[in-house]
């Protein structure tokens, strides 16, 4: 199992980039790919890439596959890059199964943490994370560090509502395999 959480700087891949890939990996190591530099976003993505490719055959954990692999693939395809070891992988997209599953009067990754019980920093959000990356590129490695811990923060929520969730989200996927 690897849970896997994106940073970027925009809701669209063409206009944004992708600023942090996090990842915690089948071993529970943090992987925090960091862009350091907007002309660096190719080198995150292919070190991304790597992981992904060593562990194609883990099963990988996401909160809202919709955006987080879309906007993958459309900054690999920017910059020339083979991705299509993403459509190898066995996804298990999180919101989705909460936004189907689960009767909440919101699916974000926080409300969906506070609901179960699980400790989140609000401090910083997603929101916050493009103006961080701006302070950061004007030589502020506080504004670095937040953006990695808000990165860390996020894949152990992840990992926290699919151990709490783990017994319903794999009878979930029993009965969509039954139903085929």
């Amino acid at each position: 199992m690897m849970f896997l959480d994106l940073e970027t700087s925009s809701l669209h891949a063409d206009i944004g980039m992708i600023i942090a890939i996090g990842f915690i990996l089948p071993n529970d190591k943090k992987e925090i790919i960091f862009t350091e530099d907007p002309e660096k976003e190719k080198e995150t993505i292919e070190k991304a890439l790597d992981i992904i490719r060593k562990n194609k055959n883990e099963v990988l954990v996401i909160w809202h596959s919709r955006f987080d692999i879309p906007f993958l693939l459309t900054r690999a395809i920017k910059h020339n890059i083979d991705a299509t070891v993403i459509y190898d992988l066995k996804v298990i997209d999180l919101c989705k199964f909460c936004r189907e599953n689960l009767a909440l009067a919101s699916n974000k990754l926080d409300e969906v943490s506070k609901f179960l019980g699980i400790r989140k920093n609000l401090n910083i959000t997603g929101k916050n994370v493009q103006e961080l990356y701006f302070q950061f590129l004007k030589k502020d490695e506080k504004a670095k560090r937040e953006i990695i811990e808000h990165c860390e923060d996020d894949l152990e929520a992840l990992k926290s509502i699919y151990k709490k969730l783990e017994a319903y989200v794999k009878n979930y996927q029993i009965r969509l395999l039954m139903m085929v």
